[in-house]
């Protein structure tokens, strides 16, 4: 079982994909903008501003107000596999049934992997699906007039035949972006643990060798604090032998001599005292 690390890797994961998300909003934001120009730009050949301005309007406020009634929830982000599904819906609209506009809705699902969550398909998916069947089905049995209301869902003719392959084919594309949105994921999990993991043993190093560090210390401090105590009484003893022999001789070129040696002896003495009251207070600490 792994230990608490400095690092803790929950946090980390945590703040790698709160980063990342940001940055995905502020790429989303820029998309956005894109689509909603785009419905304008489309307006010019058919005359269709009212649903450029009107549903590209309505299709931000969906988003944004879900991204700010609802800050600490990732919700905003299946409201937007949504309000791009929509957006696809308003570009067939507003071409007329243009069956490339169609393939907007790919774009929009390779998008949505920079979010790393596969399950932001499936609402695009879902979507898809019953505005595809939906109107593939009123175009062909309800609006089939030439002369009387156009649905304009497509040019060309959308067939049960023809609405299976699209639908299967969008579902492949669907799923192939959901398993890289997924693995994608995946994949800075591991990252992350894998980083964790080597900053964790990089700490028991680093605490292996500084406890060995403090170990060689102190048994160096020991050594000190003993072989200062064990100069002491030499020293003293030398001391007390110049001061017996000083009162012994009457000789002044000797007792110069002693003098030298007990200034000497002296110095000695007050370097092992020193020592030895500093390694004391290190071996006590």
């Amino acid at each position: 079982m792994k230990t608490k690390a400095s690092l803790n890797e929950q946090d980390y994961l945590h703040s790698f994909m709160s980063t990342m998300t940001q940055k995905s909003d502020i790429i989303i934001n820029y998309v956005l903008a894109v689509y909603f120009l785009l419905g304008i730009a489309l307006a010019f050949k058919y005359d269709t501003f009212e649903i450029g301005v009107g549903v590209g309007t309505i299709n931000l406020l969906l988003y944004y107000s879900a991204k700010w009634f609802l800050k600490k929830s990732n919700f905003y982000q299946y409201v937007l596999s949504v309000v791009l599904a929509i957006f696809m819906a308003q570009y067939i609209y507003q071409m007329h049934g243009l069956f490339e506009m169609h393939f907007t809705v790919f774009i929009a699902s390779t998008i949505l992997i920079i979010y790393q969550n596969w399950k932001l398909q499936i609402p695009l998916t879902l979507l898809v699906v019953l505005h595809h069947a939906g109107l593939a089905y009123m175009q062909s049995e309800v609006y089939n007039d030439p002369k009387g209301l156009q649905l304009y869902f497509s040019q060309v003719n959308f067939d049960l035949e023809t609405l299976l392959i699209h639908v299967v084919l969008a579902a492949v594309v669907f799923f192939m972006n959901g398993y890289w949105a997924y693995y994608f994921k995946e994949h800075s999990q591991k990252h992350i643990s894998k980083i964790s993991d080597e900053y964790e043993l990089e700490n028991i190093k680093l605490a292996s060798a500084k406890y060995s560090s403090l170990s060689a210390t102190n048994e160096f401090n020991v050594f000190v604090y003993r072989t200062a105590q064990d100069l002491k009484l030499p020293v003293n003893s030398v001391l007390k032998l110049i001061d017996v022999s000083k009162g012994h001789t009457d000789n002044d070129k000797l007792l110069s001599y002693l003098e030298m040696m007990r200034e000497s002896a002296k110095k000695i003495d007050d370097l092992v005292n020193d020592i030895h009251g500093k390694s004391a207070n290190r071996v006590s600490n």
